[in-house]
């Protein structure tokens, strides 16, 4: 494995937290070791790593971005930003150095307020025989479905799920948008403990730190026959496997092609 300092020229994302481009990864485990070890640095901001299709993850991240007016600027107080984000006395226009992360933040949770799990089960995502075995396949195996180029980004929130506003996704009409996958993983987090940890270009990762009760294995199967309009029953492999891997995988887009 090798882990670096991200470069510019290696991610098509301006960098507005601290970040790490890692590659030649032997393990899916290899990856949790770092996670875990820059979590252990940063105990007081939270770790997201990329997962599937790091390129098409960052197109849809950028346009999301834009489209959801994350990178405006109106209204805040730019005094004490790096003289870099500015030419000739003016702003540059958008987003480009830590210093400026905070209106990223405050444009996200602005408009996240008033979005719950219940705006994410009402997007219609659905899920057939096929993506369900691909659900399942990736929690039994998620090394075989990770981009060979993997990006860490050290976001400077306290909450896991305030992660996503370092990473925003979600950007075609029927996915999930960055604010219904911010309000999946509060949920997740809020009643299981679920901890958001990886966003991909269609999948959400997260780290079950404790066992479920089989109360509340059961709930979960409910949860997600609500997001995914079916039947709980349906998921009751995919759980098992979750329950010995101390992962769960779930995609956030309308349609897995694998």
């Amino acid at each position: 494995m090798k882990i670096n300092t991200l470069l510019p020229g290696q991610s098509g994302l301006e960098i507005l937290c601290d970040s790490y481009f890692i590659e030649n990864l032997e393990s899916f485990e290899e990856l949790i070791e770092v996670y875990n070890l820059h979590k252990e640095k940063n105990p007081e901001k939270t770790i997201i790593v990329t997962l599937d299709n790091l390129g098409q993850a960052e197109y849809t991240s950028v346009h999301s971005t834009m489209s959801n007016d994350l990178d405006v600027i109106e209204g805040y107080d730019l005094s004490g930003i790096d003289k870099e984000c500015f030419e000739n006395g003016e702003h540059l226009g958008y987003l480009s150095t830590p210093s400026e992360f905070f209106i990223l933040k405050e444009n996200f949770l602005k408009q996240v307020k008033d979005v719950d799990f219940l705006a994410a089960c009402d997007k219609g995502l659905t899920i057939d025989e096929d993506e369900l075995a691909i659900l399942e396949e990736i929690n039994q195996s998620p090394f075989d479905f990770l981009d060979k180029e993997i990006i860490l980004r050290i976001v400077p929130v306290k909450n896991a799920y305030e992660g996503v506003c370092g990473f925003p996704n979600g950007y075609f009409a029927s996915d999930l948008d960055p604010f219904e996958n911010y309000a999946l993983a509060k949920h997740l987090f809020q009643k299981y403990g679920l901890v958001l940890f990886g966003i991909g270009a269609s999948f959400l990762g997260f780290i079950i730190n404790r066992t479920l009760d089989v109360q509340e294995v059961q709930e979960l199967g409910v949860d997600l026959s609500n997001l995914y309009d079916t039947t709980p029953e349906r998921f009751e492999k995919l759980l098992e496997i979750t329950q010995e891997k101390g992962y769960l995988f779930l995609k956030y887009v309308e349609y897995l092609d694998h």
